[in-house]
């Protein structure tokens, strides 16, 4: 289990309490921190060398307040301020010469402890190259085992090529005393920033398809919410379909929308709905008991 030590930090997060249920959708505003993890190469037997808290430009992840998006890239610092340094670049083939595991993510504090967190966003595009991994999270560290993820890496999963993604945590899970984090992982050589282009990104949006369009269906609310049978939605604009996904994004339900929705086929657990009307969508979590 590697060892991941970062400061407690508490945010202004943009969030929606309902049944003690934090549902966050990514987005470059919020409070983003950065932490490194460096390891010797898997070929070289992948041992682990450090770990310690980044600048967001330094782990290659950009804010992009204007477009809405999170940008995800490979390392590049360590290899062009290390040019000649073999911990760095193997001398003899000029390519990088360490595992980088770069966190950007959000801590959001004790106001978390004891609630469901679902975390989600959009893959707007993906162009990362082969050998180069990019992964969503929840973690809950715990302080009493050597800051270890109380959750063993359950709620870690790989980031689609495009598309929905979302993870979700029950507030049992993210008992009193957790350091709770979500976020992102990109995974990788360091790389030279003279391959920049060659080796893409990442790019992450709001789970919410119409970003900065709020209330696109007028006044839209889903009830009763939780629910063991059934699920409504209210709308000032006629609802044509609907999309029911899984916390982990997969596709459960397609159908047309003809007044309610049998969740009788359902496991007890937390689910997302996204709502059509025409052109117009709009995403909503409910839970099923």
């Amino acid at each position: 289990m590697k060892k991941i030590i970062t400061s407690f930090i508490v945010a202004a997060t943009a969030l929606t309490f309902s049944f003690g249920q934090n549902t966050i959708s990514a987005n470059p505003t919020d409070n983003w921190i950065a932490y490194m993890n460096v390891f010797d190469l898997p070929a070289a037997g992948g041992g682990y060398q450090f770990g310690s808290p980044w600048a967001l430009a330094d782990v290659k992840s950009t804010l992009d307040f204007a477009s809405g998006t999170i940008i995800l890239q490979p390392n590049f610092n360590t290899y062009q301020a290390n040019p000649t340094d073999p911990f760095w670049v193997d001398q003899t083939t000029l390519e990088g010469n360490k595992q980088m595991e770069a966190l950007t993510f959000v801590e959001p504090g004790a106001i978390f402890n004891g609630s469901n967190l679902t975390f989600s966003g959009n893959v707007v595009s993906s162009t990362l190259a082969s050998g180069y991994t990019a992964q969503f999270f929840i973690k809950a560290l715990d302080p009493a085992n050597g800051y270890a993820d109380a959750l063993v890496g359950a709620k870690v999963f790989d980031l689609p090529a495009s598309g929905f993604f979302t993870v979700n945590a029950t507030g049992a899970e993210l008992s009193t005393g957790l350091i709770i984090q979500y976020g992102f992982v990109i995974s990788g050589p360091n790389a030279n920033p003279a391959d920049e282009a060659a080796l893409g990104s990442v790019t992450i949006g709001a789970a919410d398809l119409n970003v900065g369009e709020a209330n696109a269906l007028g006044s839209l609310t889903i009830y009763p919410n939780p629910s063991s049978d059934f699920l409504s939605i209210s709308s000032e604009i006629a609802i044509e379909s609907y999309k029911v996904f899984s916390t982990t994004g997969q596709l459960l339900m397609n159908e047309s929308y003809a007044g309610s929705i049998d969740l009788t086929s359902l496991q007890n657990g937390t689910y997302f709905v996204e709502i059509m009307s025409g052109d117009l969508k709009e995403m909503r979590s409910f839970v099923k008991k």
